[in-house]
């Protein structure tokens, strides 16, 4: 009888242990926010439960409880049906419990993510303005449609936004911040991405709405919470302030291969916003990146001015199309410009042309990175096997025979064509 109850014993210790949810580990080679982790609900759970087990959480096990400083939950994410979880600091003990609830479906640490740094040369030429629309490279002249993005809004996920930068023309507006109380650009990286996606001069949609959501302090690393958390602002900034699906999202940014931020940044495009992501600076496979390894987000690449594949670019399936990203010149914080090189540089070309694409077209989402690709010339060069050749184009004068002449020299003038 003993043997029979010990058998017994064993196979519900078993059953519990099948049903609890995973605890991810942290990837080789990258840090995680002490204690820190996010949980991650099961696809399809509803509103009631997600509050009824976050109150359980928050009850049960409350600071006191926790077993770390400033213990418990802290940021709730919300965005759809399919993508529900929250943030907080637990002690190995306390995870483990939650593991145990059966509407949890993994947990994972809250990994550090990074911006793709940027590479950096002073008073160097801008030129990719002029490439995105046209069909041969050494074109000066920017070619486009005059609504130029008019109607849409652009989420910089970044380190903030100088809004009173000139070239904005009051189109630049504060959002969020998730990470401190400074609400300025002290990294450049944000002012320099939003000037490319809608600048007045150095911008691709100089009509667009820009909203500035600050993750990154001054040191420009962060958690991946403080990036999530950013990510549902916008999503529901979206949502209560107009259409998502008049709306594109730029992270020029990332980290190790990260489950649950690429759930999170599905949701986004689920909701209709177009998302660019960089591919990533390590010249290495994008598929070990997370955004950048979602496969309904719109990774990208980074050329030069000969249209050759930058050496530090991320290559590989995942990589949707390529854009210019190095020597390119856009605003920095206190009314200045600078170039900066990177895939953080091409993203915002992309986010760019898609808000001028749908503001012509009237698509949304992952409609928006197909459309692109259809668009797109195979003119990449130099890219490794299984990675894409295509290059990004705004559609103006696809025939070659009617593209104007090339001018001896011009800056992004920005000169307007109808199509």
């Amino acid at each position: 009888m003993h043997f029979f109850d010990t058998i017994l014993a064993l196979a519900l210790v078993a059953l519990s242990t099948a049903d609890a949810a995973r605890i991810l580990k942290v990837p080789p080679n990258h840090k995680a926010v002490p204690n820190s982790y996010i949980v991650v609900m099961k696809p399809g759970t509803s509103d009631n439960k997600f509050e009824s087990h976050r109150s359980w959480v928050s009850k049960k096990l409350s600071a006191s409880d926790s077993g770390v400083n400033n213990g418990g939950v802290r940021y709730e994410f919300n965005m759809d049906s399919q993508f529900k979880a929250y943030s907080g600091i637990f002690s190995d003990d306390v995870i483990r419990k939650i593991s145990e609830d059966k509407d949890v479906s993994y947990i994972e640490p809250d990994i550090v993510v990074k911006l793709d740094k940027l590479r950096i040369q002073k008073n160097a030429p801008s030129w990719g303005l002029g490439r995105v629309s046209s069909i041969k490279p050494g074109y000066a002249h920017y070619i486009y449609d005059g609504k130029a993005g008019e109607g849409m809004t652009a989420y910089v996920i970044d380190t903030g936004i100088d809004v009173k930068h000139p070239d904005f023309d009051d189109r630049a507006i504060w959002g969020t911040n998730t990470v401190d109380s400074r609400d300025e650009d002290c990294g450049n990286h944000g002012t320099h991405v939003a000037g490319t996606i809608g600048g007045n001069r150095y911008g691709v949609a100089k009509k667009i709405k820009l909203v500035a959501v600050k993750v990154f302090s001054c040191d420009e690393d962060g958690g991946g919470t403080n990036v999530m958390k950013g990510m549902a602002w916008a999503l529901a900034h979206a949502r209560q302030n107009g259409d998502p699906k008049k709306s594109v999202m730029n992270m020029s940014l990332g980290g190790p291969y990260t489950r649950s931020f690429n759930e999170a940044a599905a949701a986004i495009v689920r909701a209709g916003i177009f998302l660019a992501v960089s591919a990533g600076n390590d010249g290495a496979d994008a598929s070990q990146k997370s955004p950048a390894s979602e496969p309904t987000v719109c990774t990208i690449g980074a050329t030069d001015s000969e249209d050759k594949i930058a050496k530090f670019s991320n290559y590989g399936s995942g990589v949707d199309l390529f854009a210019p990203g190095v020597d390119i010149d856009s605003t920095v914080p206190g009314g200045k410009t600078d170039s900066y090189s990177g895939t953080s540089m091409a993203a915002p070309h992309v986010a760019g042309v898609a808000a001028y694409l749908m503001a012509i077209e009237n698509i949304s989402g992952g409609a928006v990175c197909d459309r692109l690709k259809e668009l797109a010339k195979d003119s990449v060069k130099g890219t490794p096997k299984g990675t894409t050749h295509k290059l990004l184009f705004n559609g103006v004068h696809r025939d070659r025979k009617k593209e104007p002449k090339r001018p001896k020299e011009c800056p992004p003038c920005g000169k307007k064509y109808s199509y």
